[in-house]
């Protein structure tokens, strides 16, 4: 699960962050929309403990800024608030869905600043189970820096799960 987790999470990272650069402005600005679309994510404490699949619809608004600095730093910042519902694939139970995943990647675009990059991003999902249906939550928190040549200098990763 935790690899499912890490994939999802670096994988919906990376497109929040490539719809950054496409879509910013040169200038100093902020960007926002909303969105909504199917979902699946795995509760592994549902139906027993055996875990099942909940399906469903989330709606996403999604903030995205940018600021260049005085360096030649360009600061991108993303703060993304998902919500929606699904039901449980075997038990039919109802969860309600949350998660609140701000990013900050700074990237010295300018050569003589150091042409080095950091991102760190903090990801938190919450599946509320109504009635008798247990409570997951799923933590991941990611923090990285590539220096100018494009190698990775430092990346620290931290996962958590727990169900109630």
């Amino acid at each position: 699960m935790k690899a499912q987790l890490a994939r999802f999470t670096l994988t919906f990272a990376a497109a929040a962050l490539l719809m950054l650069v496409l879509t910013a402005p040169a200038s100093a600005a902020t960007q926002q929309f909303r969105d909504q679309g199917p979902f699946t994510i795995f509760v592994p404490c549902a139906n027993g403990g055996s875990g099942e699949n909940v399906d469903g619809i989330l709606k996403g608004h999604f903030v995205f800024g940018e600021t260049t600095d005085g360096a030649g730093g360009t600061h991108f910042h993303t703060q993304i608030k998902i919500q929606g519902v699904g039901i449980g694939s075997v038990t039919g139970d109802s969860y309600r869905m949350q998660a609140d995943i701000p990013v900050i990647f700074f990237d010295r675009l300018n050569e003589n600043a150091g042409g080095s990059s950091n991102i760190g991003f903090d990801f938190g999902l919450d599946a509320i189970g109504m009635g008798d249906a247990p409570n997951f939550h799923a933590t991941m928190r990611f923090q990285g820096t590539m220096n100018a040549n494009g190698e990775i200098t430092m990346e620290k990763e931290f996962i958590s799960e727990t169900c109630n």
